[in-house]
C-alpha cells in the first residue's frame, strides 16, 4: 500500500467514525425539574442526553435563573417545562438563549401541562393579599402519577417532532411508561387503603393532587394562605382543632422549615409526615416511580 492509498483509507476510516457517531448522536433534552428529566429519560432511552436546570432538593417556588441555565438551553434540542406559572423563571432563560428550536412553538418546545385537568383554578379577580396563588390553577400536577403520563406525552410528542424517524422506538416507551404506571397505581392504591378518608394537614398546598388521587382528605394547611407564613393566631386554631377532630398526620415537603411543623407535633401528638416532591430529593430516590414508592412508604410509617 503507497502512501496516498493509506491516506485516502484514514480519511475514509475517519469519515465512517464521523457517520456512526452522527447516526448515534443523542438528543439534547433540557427540563425544568427532575421529575421531568425522568420521564424524558424513560421515553427517550439511550437516545437522549437529559440535564434538569434545577435540583431536586430546590423548592420549586424559589428559584433563581442563572447564566449557566441560559447556555444549556442555548445548546438543547428540547426543552420540558411544568408550566402553568410555577416556572416562569424559565421564560427569562428562553428569551436570552437564542435558540428558536426550543421556543414556544418550536418544535422542541414541551409544556407537559397542556393536557392536565387543573384542580383549584382560582375564581374572580387575582389579588396578593389571597397568598401565592396561580392564575391557571394548582401546579404540582406531578404528585398525581396520572399526570406523570400526560407528562410523557408531551414529552414523547417533542422528541418525534424533533427526531421523526425513530417515533416508533418514543411510542413503544410511553406505552411501556404508561403500564408501568398503571401497575403501580394499583399497588399504592392498596398499600394506602388504611388511610383512605384520614384527615391530613398539610403545609403548602402541594399535595392536593396526591391527595385527591389517594383517598386522603386535606384538613388545613400550616400556610394560611399559599407562600404566607403562619402566624402565632393561626397556629394556635389550627393545633386546637386538630385535638378536637383527632388529626393525626401532618404532611410537609423535605426542604420546608419543620419549626412550625414540629410545634404542631408535639401539642397534638400527630406524626410527621417528611416526604420529598421530587426526583434526587433524597439520594436514594432516583425514578419518578421510586419517587412514589417513597412518599407512600412515608405515609405508612416505614
Amino acid at each position: 500500500m503507497n502512501r496516498w492509498t493509506a491516506h485516502y483509507s484514514l480519511v475514509l476510516a475517519a469519515a465512517g467514525m464521523l457517520l456512526t457517531t452522527a447516526s448515534f448522536a443523542q438528543i439534547k433534552v433540557i427540563t425544568v425539574d427532575t421529575n421531568l428529566a425522568d420521564i424524558a429519560r424513560q421515553i427517550g432511552g439511550a437516545r437522549v442526553a437529559v440535564e434538569s436546570l434545577t435540583r431536586g432538593t430546590d423548592d420549586p417556588h424559589h428559584i433563581d435563573p442563572r447564566p449557566s441555565m441560559v447556555v444549556k438551553l442555548a445548546r438543547a434540542d428540547v426543552f420540558v417545562r411544568m408550566g402553568m406559572d410555577l416556572d416562569m423563571w424559565a421564560d427569562a432563560v428562553l428569551e436570552r438563549c437564542g435558540n428558536r428550536k426550543v421556543q414556544r412553538g418550536g418544535k422542541g418546545y414541551a409544556d407537559c401541562s397542556g393536557g392536565i385537568k387543573p384542580l383549584e383554578v382560582p375564581k374572580g379577580q387575582l389579588d396578593p393579599s389571597l397568598g401565592d396563588i396561580h392564575a391557571f390553577g394548582n401546579p404540582h400536577y406531578l404528585l398525581d402519577p396520572a399526570n406523570g403520563v400526560i407528562a410523557a406525552a408531551a414529552i414523547a410528542g417533542a422528541l418525534i417532532r424533533v427526531d421523526p424517524a425513530n417515533r416508533a422506538e418514543y411510542e413503544s416507551r410511553l406505552a411501556g411508561f404508561r403500564q408501568q404506571i398503571a401497575t403501580a397505581l394499583k399497588r399504592w392504591r392498596e398499600q394506602l387503603r388504611p388511610l383512605q378518608g384520614a384527615n391530613v394537614v398539610l403545609y403548602h398546598r402541594t399535595w392536593v393532587y396526591f391527595t385527591q388521587r389517594f383517598g386522603l382528605r386535606e384538613y388545613d394547611a400550616i400556610e394560611p394562605k399559599p407562600g404566607v407564613p403562619p402566624s402565632p393566631g393561626h397556629l394556635q386554631s389550627l393545633i386546637a382543632r386538630m385535638k378536637k377532630d383527632g388529626v393525626r398526620i401532618v404532611l410537609f415537603e423535605t426542604f420546608r422549615d419543620r419549626r412550625y411543623a414540629d410545634r404542631i407535633g408535639r401539642e397534638t401528638g400527630a406524626r410527621l409526615v417528611v416526604a420529598p416532591i421530587a426526583v434526587e430529593a433524597e439520594p436514594d430516590v432516583t425514578r419518578y416511580i421510586g419517587l412514589f414508592d417513597r412518599i407512600v412508604g412515608r405515609l405508612l410509617g416505614s
